[in-house]
């Protein structure tokens, strides 16, 4: 029960941190005159957003190491490999978030929110799952609000 627990909780955790994260990424870094942020300006605006997002990465980071050295794990660089490459593509992968989103978010956003069709896609030819006709319903509704976000997108600028 503790193991289902945790799979059940963990990605709900994510989704409401991710959502929390898309909220702080609207309030500060939408428009660069409006933003609560100091002495930022248009050429800086996108360095101060990647700064924010690694240094949030490093102070959980931190944490994560400080709460593995108190329950006395031990930690192997060596046998870390996997995950710092895992990182390293997550790091990546936000500076090239925050370059998209800084030039035509209207092209950007669709394409940032389509991850989770590409992922099913890539699931049906490698791993040959198969989708129910409600599942091929979902899908056919994420792909419509992925376009009508691109629409939207596309009216507000």
């Amino acid at each position: 029960y503790r193991t289902g627990f945790k799979a059940f909780i963990i990605p709900i955790l994510y989704c409401i941190i991710d959502a929390l994260g898309t909220f702080f990424d609207a309030y500060y870094l939408d428009d660069f005159q409006s933003t609560p942020l100091k002495n930022v300006t248009e050429s800086t605006f996108e360095n101060v957003a990647n700064t924010s997002y690694e240094l949030t990465f490093l102070i959980a980071a931190v944490c994560i190491f400080i709460f593995l050295k108190i329950k006395g794990e031990k930690i192997k660089p060596s046998a870390q490999i996997d995950r710092g490459a895992a990182a390293f593509f997550e790091t990546a992968g936000q500076f090239t978030y925050v370059y998209a989103l800084s030039g035509n978010g209207a092209v950007a956003a669709p394409m940032v929110s389509s991850y989770c069709i590409v992922s099913l896609i890539l699931s049906r030819i490698f791993l040959k799952e198969k989708l129910t006709a409600s599942q091929k319903l979902s899908v056919a509704a994420v792909i419509l609000g992925i376009v009508l976000m691109g629409i939207s997108e596309g009216l507000a600028e």
